[in-house]
């Protein structure tokens, strides 16, 4: 038996970096984001023994291991196997796993590759898990079991998909926003992505976050609270379809991100965000926890091609933008349907 499954990368527009503990056990959080077309991959093979093989070609690695087995510092793709280790299945199997950006993009795909691994055994063993149920437990395994510092944001995202503003308290509540096809059209019609070659490790900017917040450092608690009321008015001219002023918020939201912790930015982005500015963009930011990876911009169509000549210049590359709307979707392949021993990928 093979079970398939895809889950969405996200963008976030504002708001994150509210999402992460302990700031928002203690003041809440909220966060605005939509998937968007781009995915991680997974398929799930069951064995008939209790070994473990998992591939994941954007690591490059492959790992055999017993089930069970203790997860040792250092282990290669320990977040996959502490989430295998979580949901305790009764059963081997194999797992093959690739993804449409790379780690350390800021899209969000450590958090969505846990979310994708429980949703995969989940189906092949008939778990019942709930959205909620899959997602909590995806960041439970990243933040409480390898003591990761990661917002709550991603794993949710990836399950649920499309566009929702979220919640963060000791609970995550997600409300789905019901927009009306024109707007979320006009949406992804003005927006352009971009990667800058830069990848960054996620976990250490956001852990000097914390450390930040920690330490009460007036600055960031400060950002952070106007990040999260720059959250709540661009949901309100989101769903009004009053897309100027979302732009000019998406605008103000990088600025108190930045503010919220200097290491978000970086002159190399400074410069790509003042080029684009200059050329026609409205707003935009960096997508993720910052440091590299994409960057998101508001442009209005007549202008996107000049800023899209001038940020490829300076060696940024623009990838096409596509809102997803489904989340998180896992599937049985009938053994006709397969070409062949999809398990000699594992043991040629």
């Amino acid at each position: 038996m093979i079970i398939r499954g895809k889950a969405p990368l996200r963008v976030s527009f504002s708001g994150g970096g509210s999402d992460v503990s302990p700031y928002c056990d203690k003041y809440g959080g909220c966060v605005l984001s939509t998937t968007i077309g781009m995915y991680a991959y997974g398929a799930l093979e069951v064995r008939d023994d209790k070994q473990i093989s998992i591939l994941s070609l954007d690591y490059e690695q492959l790992v055999h291991y017993e089930l069970g087995a203790e997860i040792q510092e250092g282990d290669q793709l320990a977040f996959v196997r502490a989430v295998i280790a979580r949901l305790d299945p009764p059963a081997g199997f194999n797992l093959y796993l690739h993804s449409d950006a790379p780690p350390g993009t800021g899209l969000g795909s450590s958090g969505t590759v846990s979310a994708l691994i429980v949703g995969l055994i989940n189906h092949a063993f008939n778990l019942m898990l709930s959205k909620y149920q899959m997602a909590r437990l995806a960041y439970e395994v990243e933040h409480d079991d390898l003591q990761r510092a990661v917002g709550r944001q991603d794993h949710y995202a990836a399950i649920f998909g499309g566009m929702n503003y979220m919640e963060f308290t000791e609970d995550t509540i997600v409300f789905p926003l019901r927009l009306e096809p024109w707007i979320l059209e006009e949406l992804a019609y003005q927006l352009q992505m971009f990667y800058t070659h830069k990848k960054r490790d996620s976990t250490n900017i956001v852990a000097t976050q914390v450390e930040y917040y920690k330490d009460e450092r007036t600055d960031t608690i400060d950002a952070l609270a106007r990040m999260k009321e720059i959250t709540v008015e661009m949901k309100k001219h989101l769903v009004q379809g009053q897309l100027m002023s979302f732009a000019e918020l998406l605008h103000e939201a990088w600025e108190y991100k930045k503010k919220m912790n200097p290491s978000t930015g970086n002159a190399y982005l400074d410069k790509i965000y003042a080029t684009a500015r200059q050329a026609g963009s409205i707003g935009g930011k960096i997508i993720g926890a910052g440091g590299g990876g994409f960057f998101l911009l508001y442009t209005p169509f007549t202008k996107k091609p000049q800023v899209a000549k001038e940020l490829e210049a300076l060696g940024v590359k623009s990838v096409p933008f596509l809102l997803d709307y489904d989340g998180m979707k896992t599937w049985q392949v009938p053994e006709q349907s397969l070409e062949r021993d999809e398990s000699k990928i594992f043991n040629p």
